[in-house]
């Protein structure tokens, strides 16, 4: 009987990228099995295009008082009968997953589990290898596929710092790509993501700080290009109300032609988002502008010419230590 992988992580996008590598170990410790990965729907697209599922499980996040719905996510994940179950998530509602399941083998939070995540992480301990920790906890030897590589601060320690390329360094991530059919872009150009979660608004460089850069990097032959959501209008039509050479194309894109994008720009600057966590994981050249209310070595998007600034408040971050930051992003 093939085993049958369950592995749990809902969202959002940046989360998702930083679980690349584990989703890659888990694939490779376990070759032969049917892996699941249960998933917020919006998220449903892009877990069926990583070659490392199945199938994708959506769940909805019912409430407590929607049982239809509580229901119904039972069913799905009873159907698929999970042998082995990692979970990334962490929370309430998988403890009761856990047990509703009748406690199958289980790697995570839930209490009594078979394979407990270490908890709490240590100091400056970033995401991603905390959840190498749980999966070498779980037997999955993270280090055999990937081999560990830490880099912590760069030349300007008074607030840059190399990100830890660590469980994304080499992952293959080229089947995620698609043409922009319309876009006619300019030899050189920077891509710069002005947005961020509605809701997380202190996550947000302001657009008089992305047009003075826009207008430094067009000085320099390099053309910058707007990307985002359809959110992210607003935001980008306020960067180009002060710097009208900014080329937007704020909801032209999905996911896949956005990484296309960035790996054929010359550098992407981006507030702390799911795009920019994209952008550094495929391994292009990527700044990523973070605020004092998060702690970067846990968060930071990491790739292999990645690099973070941190603005206390991200308001105070200037123009001037971006650009100087530039040259820096070959780690």
């Amino acid at each position: 009987m093939k085993e049958r992988i369950l592995v749990i992580k809902l969202g959002a996008l940046g989360d998702l990228v930083l679980c690349a590598g584990a989703f890659a170990a888990i694939r490779a410790a376990h070759p032969e099995a049917e892996i699941a990965l249960l998933t917020a729907p919006p998220f449903a697209a892009l877990g069926l295009s990583m070659p490392w599922f199945d199938y994708v499980l959506l769940d909805p996040r019912p409430k407590a008082w929607q049982p239809l719905k509580w229901i119904k996510l039972l069913r799905q994940v009873r159907a698929f009968a999970p042998t082995r179950v990692y979970d990334f998530q962490g929370k309430l509602r998988q403890s009761i997953l856990f047990h509703a399941l009748g406690k199958p083998e289980w790697s995570g939070a839930a209490k009594g589990c078979r394979f407990p995540r270490p908890w709490p992480p240590a100091p400056k301990t970033h995401y991603a290898d905390f959840l190498a920790a749980q999966l070498d906890a779980a037997g999955v030897a993270t280090k055999d596929f990937f081999e560990a590589r830490n880099k912590s601060d760069s030349a300007s320690s008074r607030r840059i710092n190399v990100a830890s390329c660590g469980m994304t360094e080499g992952l293959d991530l080229s089947w995620l790509a698609a043409p922009m059919k319309d876009a006619v872009l300019p030899e050189k150009y920077a891509l710069l993501i002005a947005g961020c979660a509605p809701d997380r608004l202190y996550k947000r460089w302001p657009p008089e700080s992305f047009a003075a850069l826009a207008k430094n990097l067009a000085e320099k032959g390099i053309a910058p290009v707007a990307v985002g959501t359809k959110a992210d209008a607003d935001s980008i039509a306020a960067i180009r109300a002060l710097a009208p050479e900014v080329i937007d194309l704020s909801g032209q894109t999905t996911l896949a032609q956005l990484a296309t994008l960035v790996r054929g720009a010359a550098v992407v600057v981006g507030n702390d988002t799911g795009p920019t966590h994209l952008a550094a994981a495929v391994g292009a050249r990527t700044v990523a502008l973070m605020s004092d209310r998060v702690d970067p070595y846990w968060s930071a998007p990491r790739g292999a010419h990645t690099i973070w600034l941190q603005g206390k408040p991200l308001t105070a971050l200037s123009v001037e230590a971006v650009m100087e930051s530039l040259s820096l992003t070959r780690c």
